[in-house]
């Protein structure tokens, strides 16, 4: 699961609002992290379980309290979706995109892709992951 402290949690499913029937989930957009300069996205099928015939999104409120919180989790379907290295000694992660079958180049270089560059490129509209990076923003400035 995607966890994270509750207020965000709440916030992100009300946004995203998947319907049980999974009728809107080809509309579902992707969700980035910004780690390192890097935008890390989640396509709809890593943070959305279907299980027998419905969907349920696999987040999860988790409420640490400060010093050590807030935080988040990303969990499995980050892990999932990441190839992940850990450099101990530099005290370094290291993010590329793991090979699934399917997976086209294209869409590999669109889930790792620099933050500068999604933020410069036009938006139509505003979209979930904006509203629940601002509520993310918002909800951390609070907090810490």
């Amino acid at each position: 699961a995607l966890a994270g402290p509750s207020a965000v949690i709440e916030h992100m499913t009300k946004v995203l609002d998947v319907r049980q029937d999974c009728s809107n989930f080809a509309e579902l957009p992707r969700l980035g992290f910004e780690i390192g300069g890097r935008l890390l996205s989640l396509e709809p099928r890593d943070y959305v379980e279907k299980v027998r015939g419905r969907c349920v999104l696999a987040f999860m409120a988790l409420d640490v309290p400060p010093p050590r919180g807030p935080l988040f989790i990303l969990g499995i379907p980050f892990l999932q979706r990441f190839y992940t290295v850990y450099d101990s000694d530099r005290k370094r992660v290291g993010f590329g995109v793991a090979r699934h079958d399917g997976q086209d180049e294209a869409t590999a270089t669109a889930l790792l892709a620099r933050a500068e560059e999604q933020r410069s490129a036009p938006t139509p509209a505003p979209s979930p992951l904006a509203s629940w990076i601002s509520a993310a923003r918002s909800f951390l400035k609070r907090t810490v």
